[in-house]
This record gives C-alpha cells, structure tokens and sequence, in this order.
C-alpha cells in the first residue's frame, strides 16, 4: 500500500504537468491549428497517390511527398485560386443587383398573377404576398452573397499570418505523407485504450472521416461544375457563385443541388424561357441526379459513412464555427466524435441497455 500511493501521486503530478505544458503549447500555436488539420486531412486524402510516387521512384520519400504536393499544387491549388477569384467577383455582382431587380419588379404596375405564366394552377393564391416572396428572395440572395465574398475575403486576405499559415500547412503536408503512418502509430500507444479500441480508432476512425470527405469534397464538386454549366448554358448570371453553392449544399443527398437549379428552372419559366427551363429540369434530374444516385454510393460506400442528418449538421456547424472550412473540419469531428462513441459503447457495454 505504501508504494501504492507515492505512483498515484506521480501519475497525477505528471498528468498535471502534461495538461499545462498541453495547454501552454496549444495557446501558443492556435493560429495554426487549422492550417495543421487541413495538412492532416489532405495528407490522408493524397496518401494513396503519394504511396504510388513513393514506388514509383523507389522508396525515395523525400522526392515521392514533394512530387506530390506540387502535382497538388498545379492540378488544383492554382485553379482553385483562380475559381475563388471569379466567385468573389460574381458573389459581389449578385450582391449588387439583386435589390435593384426586385426594386424594379415591385415597381412594376404588373402583378404578381400576371408576372407568372398562365399555366400555373396556384398563381392566384400567390397574389397577396407579391412584395413579401420578391423582397424575402433578394435579402436571401443578397445576404448569401455577403457572406460568400467576406468569408473568402477573410480567409485569403493576404496577411503575413495567412502566408505563414500556408507554409506551416504545406510543411506538415510534406512531413505528414512522409512519417504519417508512423506518427499515427505513436499516437495511438499514448492512447489508455486497449488494443482493439486503438485498432478502431485508426481503423474505422480514418475511413469514416476519408469516406465522408470524398462524399463531400468529389459529389460537391462534380455537382458544382454540373449545375454551374447548366445555368450558364442557359444564360442565368453568376453560374460559379452558384455552382460554389451547390458544392455547400451537395451534402445532402438527393436534395442539395436541386435547391439552386429548381428555382433557376422555375425562374426561366416564369420569364418565358420555356425551352431552357424545361431542358435545365432535365438536366438536373438526369444528369446531376446521376451523381447522387451512381457516383456517391460508389465513392462513399455503404460501411462507411456518417448518417446524411450528422454530415450536414456538422458541415453547417462548421461553417458558422470556422468559416467556409468548416465543410471539411465540420466532418472530421463528426468522424471523431462516432468513432468516440463506438468505443464508449463497447467500454460501458455491461452498463448500457442492449440496443
């Protein structure tokens, strides 16, 4: 017993130590912990391609990860750089016209029954909220692009710190395809889990978070450009603010995009453009519903992912947390919080009422 007592007490002592020196250093680098998750989570998601540039140039690491971060580079940092400047500008247009158009319609001496075409069966009952549905549609359009043009004004303002940001996120990148699996291993052991518990937490664990970030970064993209050229094939304005839209709301499935290319199709219809409303229909239900229906089950699969419902909470929690980041952060603590409760359910099992 006597013994007993002095290693409780250096536990907790070390544990205390621990905590502050824990506490200290994170206070200290909390500039950068989201550029350190970001280099985490796409280091995951390149580790596959940098595995084969790794065989590729036998086994030398250094050349394989730095090979594969300026493929990275060119593939998608460049022309992202570029889109997020063209959906600035467009976000500012949209946020900029909108008012004005409904001011105009309002000012019109037409109606609203008589705006609508004549085959709509419920057009009289929209009547008496004219001003209300027009002046609802321009603050939500205006305020959607508000947010948009601060959000990426904030996140790419071209400070010192944003540029230190990226250096430290391209570093850890670089240092995370080379001693990745090594680090998560190290990790683990400090874990007081037992050893099928560590195993489900590096198992499970990534692949949700890398099944539910495929789902969420390819569908919201090929959804993006799909929907982006419909619009602009039919001649609607910002078709990349919108197409940046429809990559936010691609996390739900079967239900996201057709929230920005429906109302499009209806506007052209109630504009007269029978032909390019009809046709933007059935792109959407054809096309950008083929994504949904055959490319997310393949890339997400089945085992693998998150309830829809917690995807898209965590993604919306994101973005009011970290800002248009959040639709990759969001996610992961999500993927983090269910691989938590898996190993709660089985630690407290004989506590728990069977399911």
């Amino acid at each position: 017993m006597k013994k007993e007592l002095p290693n409780k007490f250096q536990q907790g002592f070390v544990l205390l130590l621990l905590f502050i020196a824990l506490i200290g250093f994170i206070g200290m680098i909390h500039e950068f912990l989201i550029a350190l998750l970001l280099a985490a989570i796409f280091a995951g998601l390149l580790y596959p391609f940098y595995r084969k540039l790794f065989d590729y140039f036998k086994k030398r690491s250094a050349l394989a990860a730095s090979t594969t971060l300026i493929i990275t580079v060119f593939a998608f940092g460049l022309p992202l750089a570029g889109f997020t400047g063209m959906v600035t500008g467009e976000a500012i247009e949209i946020t900029k016209k909108a008012r004005p158009i409904v001011k105009k319609v309002l000012d019109n001496n037409l109606s609203l029954g008589e705006q609508l075409p004549e085959w709509l069966p419920f057009k009289e009952k929209l009547e008496p909220f004219h001003e209300s549905i027009m002046k609802k549609g321009s603050e939500a359009i205006s305020a959607m692009g508000s947010w948009l043009v601060s959000s990426l004004s904030s996140a790419t303002k071209g400070t010192v710190g944003f540029f230190i940001g990226l250096f430290i996120m391209f570093y850890a990148m670089f240092h995370f395809l080379i001693h990745g699996p090594k680090l998560l291993r190290t990790v683990a052991s400090l874990l007081p889990l037992s050893e099928e518990d560590r195993t489900e937490v590096m198992g499970r664990g990534l692949m949700v978070t890398r099944a539910s970030l495929k789902g969420i970064i390819v569908v919201g993209f090929f959804e993006g450009i799909l929907v982006g050229l419909g619009l602009w094939m039919s001649g609607i304005e910002g078709s990349a603010f919108w197409g940046s839209v429809v990559f936010l709301l691609a996390a739900i499935p079967g239900l996201g995009a057709s929230l920005i290319w429906l109302p499009a199709a209806l506007y052209l219809l109630f504009i007269g453009s029978t032909g390019w409303g009809i046709g933007l229909m059935v792109w959407g239900v054809l096309v950008v519903g083929m994504v949904d229906n055959i490319v997310r089950p393949w890339i997400v699969g089945n085992d693998a992912k998150l309830p829809d419902l917690v995807i898209l909470i965590s993604i919306f929690g994101g973005i009011v947390s970290f800002g248009p980041l959040g639709i990759i952060i969001g996610p992961v603590i999500a993927a983090l919080l269910d691989t938590i409760l898996n190993i709660y359910k089985k630690t407290f099992q004989y506590l728990l009422p069977e399911a």
